[in-house]
Formats: structure tokens, sequence, C-alpha cells
């Protein structure tokens, strides 16, 4: 989702990266874009020994190939400083921002539809690289930097990242309410290597119906199987959402939806009681939990 965001909404972006390299030997078993990349980090490290000669200095090795820095699932949990009380979330004892790295952490999404038609930049979605994955372990990476600049990542492209962790209570114009807060990291991201295969996590969509259920699944990929659209979709200033339907009343800004943040869902013509075997796509926040899939390949009839 592009969202315009005034200055004094975030927190300055580092600039600088700080990434613990994989073995070098590694490097040979990459497909060529990693390879690039890593050998640069290199260089500086292979130019001799540090006693004249001019074999390969002692390296300590990583401790794997993802890295030593945190999993985004040590990072982030639930949100202990929900207030209900507090509408306006005007009062709310949310953790101050801190600069933090996570390493190994892959890309499962890039927001390269501008909706909007603002052309704002885009986020990005990455979660760790488990061949399980856990509660917690999705972020929303909020218009990046890179390392190198030219860097372009893709989805199944593991990463590093170092910058701002930040609970955004929402934009000063309006903010979430019940001090509910989206978990960011505005920071630069730089390559580990290329090809990793995340996948989604099955969940039942009951676990979307509150806050503190959606939230374990903020920026993951995940699956729902078995729903229907329960109401005709809208569309506002180019954001299309579809309400799913549901098997209990609730708050209507909490009825989970569909939305069209990452391509033009708006294309495949749904309506009250479409249904589908499961649907696919990474879970987001903006005054409510949205399903956000990646391309009509993600809705299985």
């Amino acid at each position: 989702m592009n969202i315009a965001r005034a200055s004094n909404d975030r927190p300055p972006r580092p600039e600088l990266v700080v990434r613990d390299e994989p073995e070098a030997r590694l490097v040979r078993t990459l497909p060529s874009r990693t390879a690039a990349a890593l050998l640069i980090s290199f260089l500086p490290a292979c130019s001799g020994t540090g006693d004249g000669g001019t074999g390969d200095p002692h390296a300590d090795p990583s401790k794997d190939a993802l890295g030593n820095c945190p999993k985004i699932s040590e990072l982030v949990g639930p949100a202990t400083w929900l207030n209900p009380k507090d509408e306006d979330s005007l009062n709310c004892k949310v953790p101050a921002d801190r600069y933090v790295c996570v390493s190994g952490i892959t890309v499962v999404a890039v927001d390269r539809y501008d909706e909007t038609g603002d052309g704002a930049a885009g986020n990005y979605y990455a979660q760790d690289t488990l061949a399980e994955p856990v509660p917690h372990s999705g972020m929303t990476i909020f218009a990046p930097s890179f390392s190198p600049p030219d860097l372009r990542l893709a989805p199944g492209d593991v990463t590093d990242l170092a910058g701002s962790l930040t609970e955004f209570l929402g934009p000063s114009s309006g903010r979430f309410g019940q001090c509910r807060t989206l978990p960011e990291i505005s920071g630069a991201m730089s390559l580990r290597f290329e090809g990793a295969a995340t996948p989604a996590a099955t969940i039942k969509l009951s676990e979307l119906y509150t806050y503190e259920g959606a939230r374990k699944y903020l920026g993951m990929l995940v699956r729902l199987e078995n729903v229907a659209i329960g109401s005709n979709p809208t569309m506002s200033s180019g954001r299309y959402s579809a309400p799913l339907k549901i098997d209990m009343t609730i708050p209507a800004a909490d009825v989970p939806k569909l939305s069209n943040e990452l391509f033009p869902l708006q294309d495949l013509g749904l309506e009250k009681g479409s249904t589908f075997t499961s649907i696919t796509g990474v879970i987001t926040y903006f005054y409510g939990f949205k399903l956000a899939p990646r391309s009509a390949e993600d809705l299985v009839p």
C-alpha cells in the first residue's frame, strides 16, 4: 500500500548497514548476483595475512549462512500497551524507537503497485527464513534504502536489514486508536543470497477477528482456506477492499478484508458470495487488518 506520510510521522532513516557476512567459500556456490554482492564485502579482508604473507587471513566463520543478528520474532511480540479506553491513542505507552539489525530474512512481497496513483514508494514485506513460520516473524519495511544503492531486491531474496524499529501509532492526522500500532523497520537492506522458498502459514480466518490475534501475522505470508466474500467490494481513492465473510459479530472496522495493495485485485470482478478454496497473501494493517494477495494466482477458486 502506498501511503504518503508527513515527515514528522517517521523517525530519521539510518543509511548505514551493519552486516555479518557468510563464509567466503559460500560465494562459489551461490548465483552470480549473490556471489558478486558478497565478493565485494570480502575484498578488504583478502589482501594478505597481516604478517607479510599472501595466504588467506584467519576469519571466524559466521554462526550460519543466515547471519548472527536476531530474528524478527525475537524483536517483536504482543502489544502489551493496548488500551481500549484510549480511543484516540493520546496516552499510549508504546516502546521507544530503537536501532536494530536483523539478518537472514526473506522478502515475501514488494509493493510496486501504485493503487492510489500518487507515485508514493511502496513497502517491502519480509519474514524470518524458517521451514515452518512462527508467529511474529514478519515485518513491514517502510521505504527502505539499499546497500549498495543500486541493489534491487525481489521475493525470495534473503537479506539483512539495519534500521529503526518503530511501533507506528498511525498518521498524526488520525491515530489508529486504542493504542494499536503497526511495527515497522525503516532502514537499509542488503543482499545475503537468492532463491529461498518461504512457505505461507495456514491460519484460521477467526485469528484475524481481533487486533491481538491478527498482529501475530503482520508482514507474513499466510493462507486462508475455504473463504468467501461477505459483502460487495468498495473502492475509495484507488484503494479497493473486499470484506471476507465472517461467522460472528465484530466491529465493522475489524472485519478482515482483501485489498489491492500489491496488484489490481479489482480487475477480478469479485462480488458478495464469491468463494475460494484458498487465498494467499500478506497480512497488512492500516485502520484495520487486510490480506493482500500478490497476484491473481493467489486466489484459488
